[in-house]
């Protein structure tokens, strides 16, 4: 299942571009739905769209890979792998759960342990350093931090290493979503 609660125009735009992405993977005659609920620490109702694909074998595999038997989400122990393959699933993770803070970013992994939070940032610091440099070409490391949030943690990428991440995942973000890369 896939759900937008931001119904801002740009937030709308990058939610009908998923659902395209996995129109394939609706029975025929879907529809997305949209509900309303009420947040119970503020009180305020929300409104939110949300479509859900075929149980499918191919998702199994990453249901498995991202959430515990008990359904809570967890880190990957290949993430590396998957983000060094695919700077693209970086751009989807920025898309869905980063957002611009002064000219960093912050990436919202609260659901994740600690532990885990720590494993992805070093996997993150070291995501763009090409394999055979030397010791000297430090600028393709990324810097980041872990930031302590009421929800959990978060990382975030300092600002003089978002030219690194903008040079490797734009062609990759939604036009409408490009603001959360760009100051």
């Amino acid at each position: 299942m896939y759900g937008q609660s931001s119904l801002r125009e740009n937030h709308l735009n990058y939610f009908n571009h998923i659902f395209e992405l996995f129109k394939l993977f609706n029975s025929k005659d879907y529809k997305v739905k949209s509900r309303s609920f009420t947040d119970k620490r503020s009180n305020k109702t929300y409104s939110s769209i949300l479509f859900a694909t075929l149980t499918l074998p191919c998702f199994t595999y990453y249901r498995e890979l991202f959430y515990n038997l008990e359904g809570h989400k967890i880190r990957p122990n290949n993430i590396n792998q998957l983000l060094v393959t695919a700077p693209r699933g970086l751009a989807y993770g920025i898309m869905v759960d980063g957002s611009i803070q002064n000219k960093g970013l912050h990436l919202n992994v609260d659901g994740f342990t600690l532990d885990e939070v720590v494993k992805l940032k070093s996997t993150l610091e070291n995501l763009f350093v090409p394999i055979n440099c030397s010791n000297d070409k430090v600028d393709a490391i990324l810097k980041c931090s872990i930031h302590n949030h009421k929800k959990g943690h978060r990382i975030y990428i300092w600002e003089e290493s978002m030219i690194i991440v903008r040079n490797h995942i734009h062609q990759y973000m939604h036009k409408d979503l490009l603001y959360k890369i760009n100051p």
